[in-house]
């Protein structure tokens, strides 16, 4: 264990924890811009296109469009061409193996586990988990050969996400569950690169906080200019995908990132597991084993449901209007919930021009993303939920008048479920 007067050092100069490109976009990790751009690369990569076709940059000028009135803060529109988004920004999407890594043609392709996800079959949920599972430092999908080599001339190979969660589990364990930026920058990445282990952590971080040590002389491994944003992006992916819940403070350096406790037992769990050198589809079949997923859609589904805001109000006007599941046709009310056909969190109205009457388990499998319904009413069902709906559950419904079009087109273009 180290002592109070350790000062770590270096591995080598330029030692840092990168996720994206030296002009990050912190938007672009959010589910609906990543996924919704993984959706749009699939409908035309059959095609043979480039990412600077016309083709491609349309449909980032749609997808713009449909984010404008959230507060995601990124112009897709502006992203297209021959300085495309891709070419800028694809770090994003090859750093957790979406697309293929140096597609030097600048043709639009998918790696398989991309396509599983891009085609429903692993659903938002399974993909998060994954990628905690398995995002590592180096990482060469993101950094060069070169890069690489240093790490591994050093003994170092970091599983960066799990570690962030490993480390607020254990604070929270001692009643101080968060961690802030300027802690991930100041104390945990400095740490990392000299094989501490989660006490290590505990403790610089706890003696950071009660004033015990001052990190002077502590080496700065967030010298670029945009590097501390880079870290944060780890945060970032863990708070999008219901990890982590943030509050904000006077800087983002003041940030506190806490475990959501809702899912806290099944964190632990995943992050348990020791990851093996497998691909990406492998450990999908370590995920679904675990059943942990499951858990993470039924329980952050059922709070949703109760902590929106204006939620009765909303079942009521709905039920009112619809009187019926939309799917199953049963009126039995106790069963019967209220669900947004565009999200809430992208500023889904609540309105009856934007939800649909679900019975329980129906609402859960729309809501997860394994459940989908097209603007023609064609409905289309995950792998996962064909095997246990498939035989009762009918190709195409009718959608009602009231029904906001648009809402059910932005739906199926973007979103991928919790």
């Amino acid at each position: 264990m180290l002592q109070k007067t350790y000062i770590p050092q270096k591995p080598f100069p330029d030692f840092k924890w990168k996720w994206a490109c030296l002009q990050c976009t912190e938007g672009l990790n959010d589910p609906v811009v990543l996924l919704g751009v993984l959706f749009r690369m699939r409908k035309l990569e059959p095609k043979g296109l480039k990412y600077s076709s016309q083709e491609f940059a349309d449909e980032l000028i749609n997808l713009s469009h449909d984010i404008r009135d959230t507060n995601i803060g990124v112009d897709l529109a502006k992203r297209t061409g021959e300085r495309n988004l891709i070419r800028n920004s694809g770090q994003y999407w090859r750093a957790v193996g979406l697309i293929e890594p140096g597609e030097r043609s600048g043709k639009i392709r998918l790696t398989d586990f991309g396509r599983r996800v891009a085609d429903h079959d692993i659903s938002q949920a399974e993909f998060a988990a994954i990628t905690v599972q398995t995002f590592k430092l180096p990482n060469p999908q993101i950094q060069s050969e070169d890069e690489c080599r240093r790490w591994m001339d050093k003994g170092l190979i970091l599983y960066p996400l799990r570690l962030l969660l490993e480390i607020i589990c254990k604070l929270q364990e001692l009643g101080q569950g968060f961690i802030t930026t300027e802690e991930l920058v100041r104390i945990i990445i400095p740490l990392s690169g000299c094989k501490s282990n989660l006490q290590d952590y505990i403790n610089f971080i706890l003696w950071f906080r009660a004033g015990d040590i001052s990190l002077i002389g502590w080496p700065d491994c967030c010298q670029g200019a945009n590097d501390m944003r880079i870290a944060r992006e780890y945060l970032l992916f863990l708070r999008n995908y219901g990890y982590v819940e943030n509050t904000s403070g006077n800087s983002r350096l003041e940030e506190k990132y806490q475990i959501n406790e809702l899912l806290l037992d099944e964190v632990k769990e995943l992050i348990k597991k020791v990851p093996k050198e497998e691909s990406l589809l492998k450990a999908l079949n370590g995920i679904r084993s675990l059943e942990i997923t499951s858990e993470f859609e039924r329980k952050r589904v059922q709070h949703l449901r109760t902590a929106r805001p204006n939620q009765a109000n909303f079942r009521k006007k709905v039920l009112k209007a619809c009187k019926r599941c939309i799917i199953t046709n049963v009126t039995m009310p106790e069963i019967l919930e209220a669900a947004h056909i565009k999200p809430f969190k992208y500023n889904g109205e609540d309105t009856v021009a934007n939800g649909f009457a679900m019975r329980t388990d129906i609402h859960t499998l729309f809501d997860t993303g394994h459940l989908r319904i097209s603007v023609e009413g064609l409905v289309e069902l995950s792998a996962r939920a064909r095997m246990d709906y498939g035989a009762v559950i009918p190709p195409q419904i009718m959608i009602p008048d009231f029904t906001n079009r648009e809402f059910l087109k932005w739906r199926w273009d973007n979103y991928n479920g919790l």
